[in-house]
């Protein structure tokens, strides 16, 4: 098309006919702009697929890597309030002074003593924030992703720590006064009377039973609910973006 305009153009001016030269080389400079407008919005489109695909990719991996973490969560916190139901229910024995001891107490004596840790995932966030969290373009998700990393997950994460002191409180104390101890398990009273009138052991049982629930059990709960509601904005926004 351009060498038909350019010939034409030639010979209008060879022959001295300067309108409409003019208009023809108009003509020829319009089809090159608009040629590469074209260019550039095919371009352009191709770029966006491109981003697409990769925003689509990081968010599959981002709904995948915390689906393994809230399934994790999940169970421990189905566990946890199982060992928060034992331990309530050594406070009601120990609240009697006339109930006498058998083996089965043991299982409660062990699970006021032992680490409630967790291991979540944020290798996947880590390498987010490296690659490019600007990747994913709806603000709404972006949000709430550095939200539930730099808050919720950094908030379990401190819970290691916490633990370690617990266990520096209560170990002693196990140490001391008990005998057959399997970590989290189990625990044989060695002089199970002055155990049923300490009244310090049963401040280490409701310390215990507290701890669990203000920190592990409160912040595992809130974590389920961030990733869950994490869950509601990625998965329409990337069927959305996948039609």
């Amino acid at each position: 098309m351009l060498k038909f305009f350019r010939n034409i153009r030639k010979q209008l001016a060879a022959k001295n006919k300067v309108t409409k030269y003019l208009w023809y080389a108009i003509g020829e400079i319009l089809l090159v702009v608009i040629g590469i407008l074209v260019a550039l919005q095919v371009n352009n489109w191709n770029e966006n697929q491109k981003a697409k695909v990769k925003e689509t990719k990081v968010l599959n991996q981002l709904v995948d890597g915390l689906t393994l973490d809230r399934d994790k969560l999940e169970k421990e916190l189905k566990k946890l309030k199982k060992v928060q139901y034992s331990i309530k229910e050594l406070e009601k024995v120990l609240d009697d002074p006339d109930n006498p001891y058998n083996a089965e107490l043991d299982t409660l004596f062990g699970m006021v003593y032992g680490m409630r840790n967790i291991t979540l995932n944020k290798a996947f966030y880590e390498d987010l924030k490296t690659s490019g969290i600007h990747l994913i373009k709806n603000e709404k998700i972006r949000r709430k992703i550095v939200h539930l990393f730099e808050n919720n997950y950094a908030q379990v994460f401190t819970l290691k720590n916490f633990e370690i002191h617990v266990n520096d409180v209560i170990r002693p104390y196990y140490l001391n006064n008990f005998q057959k101890i399997e970590f989290s398990v189990s625990a044989q009273p060695i002089d199970y009377n002055k155990i049923w009138n300490d009244p310090y052991y049963k401040n280490i049982v409701n310390y215990r039973y507290k701890t669990l629930e203000i920190n592990h059990i409160a912040f595992f709960t809130k974590t389920i609910k961030a990733i869950n509601s994490l869950f509601e904005e990625i998965e329409p926004y990337l069927k959305e973006r996948n039609q």
